[in-house]
């Protein structure tokens, strides 16, 4: 089986989804090829910077020939269009198309798919109201308009649309015109084999000693790209006011250029605290190293893909779905299958309800373990790539009972 998947940004050294899914299919000895953008820091593609290589770029990792191509369209960094795939199709001859997100070439595949209907074409859906459609312009005209003008060319040759989020619902209906029985839930997942042989090798519990952090002690995760919207501060604020020397803190990542003012600010609060560990940018295997030394994670705000993984590493989640509109929030809901998880509650300050949940669960460990426990049933559950690889093979049905699955509540 031969898949072809389109998606704007790659990095192959990044623990995303696309990677994952090609780890996955190629596993299973499926052959997988990524057509995506010239940029390859993440950095400049949050930061809506192209400073990719003008000109085509063709190689293998060991799971996917990668296809990178100039962008022929870049309007603002906002409206973004490759040249013309079907040539790249013709070669490929793929069974399934899997576009992540509406860029406009998906109706090129779209025509590819209707001369070729031994193919399936489907899309995923990373956007929701928390990261995009915020204005006006953005929800009429970029999303309403402009995009959904190629989307609804391609529509009847889609044969699944699919959110990573159960919020990226409404968005799709209310601007896009999908019905929501025709959307599909496909969660963001977690590499449970990583985490598992990572687990098995005791790479978490060197790192606390290497850190002098004791076999008793409570440590925390939490990181990613810092920026004010993580509002990681409030968990550092936690974390000061209760001053427990068994509560430690794993800081990973890095803010972007020309705001490191952001990581000032953290160390800031965390000043003459040896229990705060700034630990930088991680490769994927120094992320689940650092995720395998801790016992629970905190995010503030802001939603990120390590959501997923950390639950894949076992680990009780604590989050908040901050934001000024109701439409914005991330229904993450989901994912606290098994009372594994905490939504801070955002209309009072989250730096107290942190200290609190830190107190009783440094206080409980019976508690924090029965919470370590639902983690990892809710990973075996919704979040493990195998299973997920499955839904993407399957179709329409498979899809519906799992969205009806995770949304029910």
């Amino acid at each position: 089986m031969k898949i072809v998947m389109a998606i704007e940004f790659h990095n192959e050294d990044l623990e995303y989804q696309d990677n994952l899914l090609a780890k996955m299919y190629t596993k299973r000895g499926y052959e997988v090829t990524i057509i995506t953008s010239t940029i390859g820091s993440v950095f400049d593609y949050y930061a809506d910077k192209d400073r990719g290589a003008q000109s085509k770029a063709v190689y293998q990792t060991p799971n996917a020939k990668v296809i990178r191509l100039p962008f022929k369209i870049n309007l603002l960094n906002r409206f973004k269009m490759f040249p013309d795939i079907r040539p790249i199709l013709d070669e490929e001859q793929p069974d399934l198309i899997f576009f992540h997100d509406p860029m406009p070439n998906i109706a090129q595949a779209a025509a590819w798919v209707k001369t070729h209907p031994r193919s399936r074409l489907i899309m995923d859906y990373h956007a929701d109201y928390s990261n995009s459609a915020k204005n006006w312009i953005s929800k009429h005209v970029l999303h309403g308009i402009m995009r959904k003008y190629f989307l609804d060319r391609a529509l009847p040759q889609v044969h699944q649309i699919l959110s990573v989020w159960p919020a990226g619902f409404h968005l799709l209906h209310e601007v896009y015109g999908i019905p929501y029985e025709q959307m599909g839930l496909m969660p963001l997942g977690a590499d449970l084999e990583r985490a598992k042989a990572v687990r098995e090798r005791g790479e978490g519990a060197a790192l606390r000693k290497e850190l002098g952090i004791g076999p008793d002690d409570l440590v925390v995760f939490t990181g990613g790209k810092l920026d004010k919207p993580k509002k990681t501060e409030e968990l550092l604020k936690a974390v000061r006011e209760l001053d427990d020397p068994r509560i430690h803190v794993l800081v990973i990542g890095k803010p972007e250029t020309g705001h490191e003012d952001y990581l000032d600010l953290l160390k800031q609060i965390a000043a003459g605290s040896n229990r705060v560990h700034f630990r930088g940018w991680l490769d994927r295997d120094g992320v689940y190293r650092h995720m395998d030394a801790a016992d629970i994670a905190i995010f503030p705000a802001s939603q990120s893909v390590l959501w997923t993984q950390v639950i894949g590493s076992g680990l009780p989640l604590v989050v908040a779905e901050h934001s000024e509109l109701e439409r914005g929030r991330q229904e993450m809901g989901f994912l606290n299958r098994h009372d594994n998880a905490v939504i801070l509650d955002d209309a009072r300050p989250f730096a107290p309800q942190i200290r609190d949940i830190l107190a009783r669960l440094v206080a409980d460990r019976e508690q924090l373990q029965r919470m370590k426990d639902g983690a990892r049933r809710t990973a075996d559950e919704i979040l493990d790539y195998e299973k997920l690889v499955d839904l993407s093979l399957k179709g329409v049905p498979a899809f519906e009972e799992q969205r009806q699955a995770l949304v029910a509540a």
